[in-house]
């Protein structure tokens, strides 16, 4: 499969591109507010709506399902109502699902909201996604997911410590209303900044793309960086107070700091990777992953362990925009929402094997055997797409 607008030389970017890539990662930083809060969130909720032993487990396990299955519902919503239509009607369900969250007293109400909140969150991020491939040209296509995903980079930045905030005040689920509206501004300015799609989604299309050699391969990579980065960065909040490097008590700060460190990332060098080659700067990217993580498995000196940690988030956010151009690439146009559909699922799906992988080696090796395991996961990524994926010229 190729897409249909990779073969020729594109002009620079025009204001009307720009302005649609930024609603569309302010919808991102909405979406990914709803993703990464709860973990802030979980010592005063566990308080507030008195929740057993596992239970705090369930809510967050319940949005990343959510996540999954609407991702896997984008592009079948794509199909009845556009992608526009589907971006809008899950930002609309995200809206009504995040305020919500102040009715709810009690384990089971949240729960389920946290869910319903989860599909909404599926299907508008894929459909974002799909849009942002849809409206800018693959030529340049880098530049534009670095500055889309950068969007979702920021809620991890300014999300947490505002959730942090709000606890401290006594109003916890206040920050469900900013996401909500964050989502609504988002909303609309999508509806007047992104064009309504001029090419009909593909039905059936996904059974079509898993049937495709390099979209596995794409896919594959993905779920192993996602999977390995995320869950080792939520999985080093115990070792670094354990350690005594970091205290619990001051992590804000580091996850301020490195949450900073990847927008950065995600939004400066996606423009070097269209020059040098969306394939070229993910393998480039993908080798320096590895030894990142194989040095702070050897548990440095905290001024070596600031380095290398910072060299992580930055690489890490500036391989993830790259990688979801070139993958967007391996698809028609008409196939795009169904693609960043099985994306967003292959996201969510790498973050829970992961997990379920490192806690047997959590147990046996300790924090050093989970970054060994993160090593051999993006060294996986890197091979699937060095030997399973071929840049369109």
């Amino acid at each position: 499969m190729v897409d249909s607008g990779t073969t020729a030389p594109t002009a620079g970017p025009n204001a009307r591109e720009r302005i649609a890539v930024a609603s569309l990662a302010l919808a991102a930083f909405a979406l990914n507010l709803n993703t990464n809060v709860l973990g802030a969130l979980l010592p005063f909720v566990r308080r507030e709506l008195v929740l057993a032993d596992g239970q705090d487990t369930w809510l967050v396990a319940a949005a990343a399902l959510g996540s999954a299955i609407g991702a896997i519902l984008a592009g079948p919503v794509s199909v009845r109502r556009g992608r526009r239509g589907a971006l809008v009607a899950g930002l609309v369900a995200f809206v009504l699902f995040s305020v919500a969250h102040l009715a709810a007293r009690s384990f089971w109400p949240f729960l389920a909201l946290r869910c319903a909140a989860g599909v909404a969150v599926g299907i508008a991020y894929a459909a974002a996604s799909a849009l942002v491939a849809e409206v800018v040209p693959y030529g340049r296509r880098g530049a534009a997911m670095g500055r889309f995903t950068a969007g979702m980079f920021l809620a991890i930045a300014a999300g947490m410590p505002l959730s942090v905030a709000f606890a401290n005040a006594g109003v916890w689920p206040a920050i469900f209303v900013v996401q909500a509206a964050v989502a609504a501004l988002g909303c609309f300015w999508a509806l007047r900044a992104v064009p309504s799609s001029a090419v009909g989604e593909g039905t059936g299309s996904m059974i079509a793309l898993l049937r495709d050699g390099p979209v596995r391969a794409g896919l594959f990579a993905t779920m192993l960086h996602t999977g390995s980065f995320f869950t080792s960065v939520q999985l080093a909040t115990s070792w670094l107070d354990e350690t005594g490097v970091v205290p619990k008590e001051r992590q804000i700060w580091v996850w301020v700091g490195l949450g900073f460190a990847s927008v950065v990332g995600s939004a400066a060098f996606g423009r070097l990777a269209d020059r040098v080659g969306k394939r070229n700067f993910v393998l480039v990217t993908s080798v320096v992953l590895v030894g990142c993580f194989g040095v702070l498995a050897k548990e440095p000196a905290p001024t070596l362990l600031l380095v290398v940690g910072s060299l992580l988030a930055v690489t890490a956010a500036a391989r993830t925009g790259p990688l979801q151009a070139l993958v967007s690439g391996l698809a028609s146009t008409q196939d795009l929402a169904a693609l960043m559909g099985l994306r967003g699922a292959a996201m969510q799906v790498g973050v829970v094997a992961f997990a379920a992988a490192a806690s047997p080696v959590s147990r046996e090796y300790g924090f050093r055997g989970v970054l060994i395991l993160a090593a051999v996961c993006q060294f996986v990524s890197y091979a699937a797409i060095r030997f399973g994926v071929r840049e369109v010229r």
